[in-house]
């Protein structure tokens, strides 16, 4: 099947979107699928990623077109407008990655025109504590949905999401087209042999201590203003305890995160530590005790797959799409977006390293089972051919 992935940004620093797209497309490449990948070449917060033209990915089995952006509010791109009118048809199908920007849109658009079958990953962007939270909620936003992005919704072949509770929150919508759930993936072969504990500790002198680990963008949805006060109740009982923040702050929201950590006078307690990538990751992941994410929305939450493939117990928040997931499998602890629940689920396992040992082998076992790549893009191929099948019959 040839394979067309759009998206506006491969800038790494865009998060959970980027790596799960890259991870997908070497997937259906390794699966035998002709995969390509059409974005803009800018990178994040700001400036060029790399020089327009085209690249490739996973020892070249994945081509990628990167093209100019001429006005940055929407990140018009004529480049790409250009190419997908020429290009789209060579494709079987397409598929979407995100809302409310000129590449994704565009795509989608064209796809109709075209009738090229297509498929839209809102990635979370339709969830309804992000759906309000914009400042442009009822204004500008609200007419862009109406003029472009819902008619691409409702006449795609199907919306693509990641959980069952994404799918869920989003139904208030009544959005018409049809949907499937397809979990994200993980490439396990980074997870297949841990490296031993230790590494990620020296480097920033944890020593022996408790860590809780929270490792992500620093962005106000992840739950930081919960995680600080919860953090703070952790240290009253566990006064050896410590905080890493792993993630890039890419806004004025982490200067905000560490006024609360000096608000809660916990300075000597929290290290900052910016963006990671590849071993760094999990090694980060082995040297924690307890990984924590109390976010407001989280549509999957790749961080807590990475997390439980280490063998690292999770505490999650409701909000985050796969928390029936985790519970079920006995990988974490589930709670509310509240700073007293959260603190007591960390300090219940801090206090227990059998039940933290038996948590962190349930989880790995259900990352390898529930989220390797094979059996997920065998999951899509199928929801693919579907699509396919209803536009050309």
């Amino acid at each position: 099947m040839k394979i067309l992935h759009v998206l506006l940004s491969l800038a790494p620093r865009r998060g959970g979107p980027v790596s799960v797209v890259k991870a997908l497309a070497c997937a259906q490449a390794a699966a035998g699928h002709q995969v390509t990948i059409a974005t803009t070449n800018e990178d994040y917060p700001s400036g060029i990623l790399c020089p327009p033209g085209e690249s490739t990915l996973c020892d070249g089995q994945v081509k990628v077109h990167f093209f100019r952006i001429n006005a940055r509010p929407i990140k018009l791109s004529l480049a790409l407008a250009r190419y997908l009118q020429a290009r789209l048809k060579q494709f079987d199908l397409l598929h979407v990655h995100g809302l409310y920007r000129f590449p994704s849109t565009y795509a989608a658009y064209s796809a109709r025109q075209q009738k090229v079958p297509y498929v839209i990953m809102p990635h979370g962007s339709l969830d309804p504590y992000l759906y309000h939270k914009s400042s442009v909620s009822t204004g500008l936003k609200r007419l862009y949905e109406r003029w472009f992005d819902f008619p691409n919704l409702n006449a795609a072949g199907a919306i693509h999401y990641t959980a069952e509770d994404e799918r869920r929150l989003v139904a208030p919508l009544g959005l018409r087209a049809p949907s499937f759930v397809v979990p994200n993936g993980i490439d396990w072969a980074p997870f297949e042999h841990l490296p031993p504990r230790g590494a990620f500790r020296a480097q920033h002198a944890l020593g022996d201590a408790p860590v809780v680990l929270f490792l992500g963008r620093l962005h106000y949805k992840k739950g930081l203003d919960i995680l600080i006060p919860a953090f703070a109740q952790v240290r009253e009982a566990l006064p050896d305890a410590r905080l890493a923040i792993v993630g890039p702050s890419n806004d004025a929201y982490g200067d905000q995160v560490r006024g609360w950590v000096r608000e809660q006078r916990l300075e000597s307690a929290v290290v900052f530590v910016d963006f990671l990538s590849g071993a760094d990751v999990v090694q980060a992941y082995v040297d924690a005790d307890v990984f924590a994410l109390p976010s407001y929305t989280e549509n999957f939450g790749m961080t807590v797959v990475e997390a439980m493939a280490c063998t690292c117990p999770v505490v999650i928040s409701r909000h985050v799409n796969i928390h029936q997931e985790v519970a079920a499998d006995g990988a974490g602890l589930v709670t509310d977006c509240d700073a007293g629940q959260v603190a007591s689920a960390i300090l219940d396992l801090l206090h227990d390293p059998e039940r933290r040992q038996r948590m962190g082998e349930h989880g790995r076992r259900s990352a390898r089972e529930r989220y390797a790549w094979p059996q997920i893009v065998e999951q899509l191929t199928e929801e693919y051919r579907g699509v396919i099948d209803r536009q050309t019959h």
